[in-house]
């Protein structure tokens, strides 16, 4: 599984988060890709991929997710989402920025090489 456009993935991701559909969210990403949630802790390969998302999967968090920026170079794109995580009351828990490189694969569809959860709503490093 995977996307069509690299400006799909985000409505993607959060389509699959939102089910809590594991296996749908982990095919997003490349074997051997890398997924930070906090730019300190990470993540290699789809196992330990879906290790670090089950806290989350396991929340009654729901996400709201929309493409706020891709650019593609032949079979290489970089995407940035801005994401709300939402309680059941409908509050903001979460919210942010991400960065993600995607690479599309031989079957035509895009899939995460590099996730960095919070990249673009981090402070810079000095």
């Amino acid at each position: 599984m995977g996307v069509k456009s690299p400006a799909e993935m985000s409505a993607a991701f959060a389509r699959l988060f939102n089910a809590r559909d594991t296996a749908g969210l982990l095919a997003l990403y490349a074997d051997d890709a890398m997924l930070t949630i906090d730019g300190a802790e990470t993540a290699r390969g789809r196992a330990a991929i879906a290790k670090m998302m089950a806290p989350m999967l396991e929340s009654p968090l729901k996400i709201a997710a929309r493409c706020g920026g891709c650019h593609e170079s032949g079979d290489t794109a970089i995407v940035r989402t801005d994401w709300t995580l939402a309680a059941p009351d409908g509050s903001t828990a979460m919210q942010g920025s991400s960065a993600e490189v995607l690479r599309r694969g031989s079957d035509g569809y895009w899939r995460f090489v590099i996730d960095d959860a919070t990249f673009s709503s981090r402070p810079a490093k000095g």
